[in-house]
């Protein structure tokens, strides 16, 4: 089939969408103004990989392996949700139990109070909500000091690491295999990997590239590319693979990246759950110490 034929096939893309994509190849537009033209369903990531391949005839091969790709990280995805819910499950417990003993007088007993009741647990899940919202805002648009808090987090740091090398050794294995040039290739890949480190080290390559230099003679002087992707990437410069290379790094900072989540998964919540519990035996201390002082009291008034 024609790329015209199959993106004409019925499919998850919007059916006014196809259409109209239909149509601009039908006019005869270069592929990169027909995917620069495609909506949001299109990551922005994914089309310098499309546009490479169509211009070189490797469009099959490319769309196979993003297609793995996408299906791998959509299930990393929904395991990182699945992990997040037990510990804000316990932090809106802890908010609620703070709440409720927040109402306690110790002489009076629970005196309720809906409004104290829901600005106790605002007290809580406010700023932690705020928070949340605001640097997930500044994460998507890659503000530095927002990237370099998470980098110092324990096992999110080391997480983020390694992601943005599987993504950018991706980037570039696809990008070269489609066919782009490889000054673009770096510069794009260097775009993709959600990482200002990367992407400053990439323009220098690139300008190494400009001046007829090869990328590998100058991997050792960026310190965010490991020894081993410059022994690896060199390697593959040398023998002709550097495409099969950089695919094989790809797999095996994916896999890092996998095994720093789980840790960060099973550290952060319990570190929730105790500081929670901590919350709790607080209150409960708190509440028996009062309980006693009241009875202290009426013992010495009498």
């Amino acid at each position: 089939m024609t790329f015209l034929q199959a993106l004409q096939t019925p499919s998850p893309i919007p059916a006014g969408e196809r259409r109209r994509l239909a149509e601009l190849i039908a006019a005869g537009h270069p592929m990169a103004k027909v995917f620069g033209a495609a909506g949001g369903w299109l990551p922005e990531t994914d089309r310098p990989f499309l546009i490479a391949a169509a211009d070189s005839g490797r469009l099959p091969l490319v769309l196979q392996a993003m297609s793995e790709r996408h299906d791998h990280l959509g299930k990393l995805r929904g395991r990182v949700i699945l992990a997040c819910l037990y510990p804000v499950g316990v932090l809106h417990f802890g908010a609620l139990v703070f709440a409720f003993f927040r109402l306690i007088d110790w002489e009076r007993g629970i005196q309720w109070d809906p409004l104290r009741f829901l600005l106790g647990i605002a007290m809580i899940l406010g700023p932690f909500w705020l928070g949340a919202v605001l640097l997930t805002t500044l994460v998507r648009r890659r503000n530095p000091l927002a990237l370099g808090f998470l980098n110092l987090l324990p096992a999110i740091g080391g997480y983020r690491r390694n992601q943005a090398l599987a993504d950018f050794s991706f980037a570039l294995g696809q990008l070269l295999t489609a066919g782009a040039p490889i000054g673009a290739a770096w510069q794009s890949a260097g775009g993709v990997a959600n990482s200002p480190r990367i992407a400053r080290a990439a323009t220098a390559i690139v300008a190494d590239i400009a001046r007829r230099e090869t990328p590998g003679t100058h991997l050792g002087e960026h310190r965010v590319f490991p020894s081993e992707f410059t022994a690896v990437y060199r390697t593959g410069e040398v023998t002709g693979s550097l495409e099969q290379s950089l695919l094989h790094l790809s797999g095996v900072y994916q896999e890092r990246a996998r095994q720093r989540l789980a840790f960060a998964a099973a550290l952060y919540p319990g570190l929730l759950f105790f500081a929670v519990a901590g919350l709790v035996l607080y209150i409960v201390v708190s509440f028996y110490a009062g309980y006693i002082g009241g009875i202290l009291k009426m013992i010495d008034g009498g």
